[in-house]
């Protein structure tokens, strides 16, 4: 074998073993599930039996880091609500979870360094707010409030914090109009976007109590969305690799960045990381999440929405949760190699001056 295909066969091994592939597996309905023992040890923390027997903890030291339980999809990590793609299993006294989550769900967030070549720092940030024209999305009219005022509201300004810090940034839409869905995507792509967010505000009206910020992500193949879970519900699971799922890992990894900042600024619950087959994120090609941060049903917040202060916090969590993002993949990127200094015959080379390496 050629040297440098030497390299780039172990280079993907190291990132196999890295991500978790080389776990044992084991086949329970049809999926397979890897050890929870097997996986704390690969991110370098303990597990903790708790009382009740059904459920677990991963910690670090003395430090909690994720809390899980027998046929639960919900899990604490870090103190966030994130939903699995596939409930949690005991078998012989041992915890399981699906490879797939464990790969693209706790990987990203505890250890992304495990997690292979991570994409390139976020230069083209596009967002879409979410609705306009005579799609008016989710309103409350008690109150007079459309949701496609309010997602265009927050996105011009998360526009121009973006700018400010020096991203280029581009809006699906700047004013009132409606778009299809796959053409917001095709805008991103169009760009070269790094990354996408799409904003959206909540509602379950006739509920007008419920409250809190929740982000959706694209399911990795053969999962299924977070609500098809609920009784009654069909399978909604794809049998083919969508473009976004190429980003799997890292549609987490922004997904948490952004939810943590949501939480932590506006303080109305924690709805939860979940997954949505969502057309406006099927055909991305960079990683991209949709978000709720608050509802428009609520009497609540709803009313909140509809002060300049409140969506605000909105743009500014973002900000800072892009941020956060860019910051972590930057630190993921590998070192500059620098090209060796050659010596020309007949030219003298600079000194190395005095006290240096």
């Amino acid at each position: 074998m050629r040297p440098a295909a030497l390299l780039v066969a172990l280079a993907s091994a190291l990132v196999c073993i890295a991500d978790g592939a080389d776990l044992p597996s084991l086949r329970i309905g049809g999926v397979d599930y890897v050890s929870l023992e097997d996986g704390a040890s690969r991110l370098g923390l303990r597990l903790e039996r708790l009382v009740p027997e059904t459920t677990v903890m991963l910690k670090s030291g003395a430090q909690p880091v994720a809390r899980l339980s027998d046929h639960s999809r919900e899990i604490d990590l870090k103190g966030l609500r994130v939903f699995l793609g596939d409930p949690v299993a005991i078998h012989g006294g041992a915890f399981y979870v699906s490879r797939t989550d464990f790969e693209h769900r706790l990987l990203p967030r505890l250890r992304p360094d495990l997690c292979g070549p991570p994409p390139r720092p976020p230069h083209v940030i596009a967002i879409d707010p979410g609705h306009g024209g005579v799609d008016h999305g989710a309103e409350n009219k008690a109150l007079g409030s459309m949701e496609k005022t309010y997602t265009l509201d927050v996105s011009l300004t998360l526009k121009k914090l973006l700018e400010a810090a020096g991203y280029h940034v581009v809006l699906t839409r700047d004013s009132d109009y409606d778009l299809p869905k796959p053409l917001r995507s095709e805008i991103a792509n169009r760009a070269n976007a790094d990354l996408f967010i799409s904003v959206h505000f909540n509602s379950l009206y006739p509920n007008t109590k419920t409250t809190g910020a929740e982000v959706l992500s694209f399911p990795p193949e053969t999962q299924r969305s977070t609500d098809s879970w609920s009784s009654g519900r069909r399978t909604d699971s794809l049998d083919e690799d969508a473009p976004i799922n190429r980003f799997d890992t890292w549609n987490t990894l922004l997904g948490g960045m952004l939810h943590r900042r949501l939480v932590e600024a506006l303080r109305a619950g924690d709805r939860g990381e979940k997954f949505e087959h969502l057309a406006v994120l099927h055909l991305l090609k960079c990683p991209g999440v949709l978000v709720e941060p608050a509802f428009i049903s609520s009497n609540v917040e709803g009313a909140e929405l509809g002060t300049a202060a409140f969506r605000d916090r909105i743009a500014q969590a973002l900000f800072a949760g892009v941020q956060d993002y860019a910051e972590e993949i930057r630190s993921l990127q590998p070192p500059e190699v620098k090209a060796p200094v050659v010596a020309v015959p007949g030219r003298t080379l600079p000194e190395r001056p005095a006290g240096g390496p």
